[in-house]
């Protein structure tokens, strides 16, 4: 008999791990795995969303006249 890898053995092991925490319910899982993917889509939106309106803001600045101080 052949022994399994370090590597193959760990990735059993994990697995196991992984499926004890969801009490061995792949639908369990499945739905943890969705809301974990829906907060990070959330967080990217919301990422990308403030970082727009940075840029909103940076280009606002931008087109102001800029005053110009005379001396008489």
């Amino acid at each position: 008999m052949i022994k399994d890898s370090p590597i193959v053995e760990d990735t059993r092991r994990v697995r196991r791990m992984i499926s004890e925490k969801f009490d061995h319910d792949i639908g369990r899982y499945i739905a943890y795995l969705q809301s974990e993917a829906a907060a990070r889509q959330a967080k990217k939106a919301a990422q990308a969303s403030d970082s727009n309106e940075d840029r909103i803001t940076d280009v606002e600045n931008q087109e102001q006249p800029h005053k110009e101080a005379r001396t008489n």
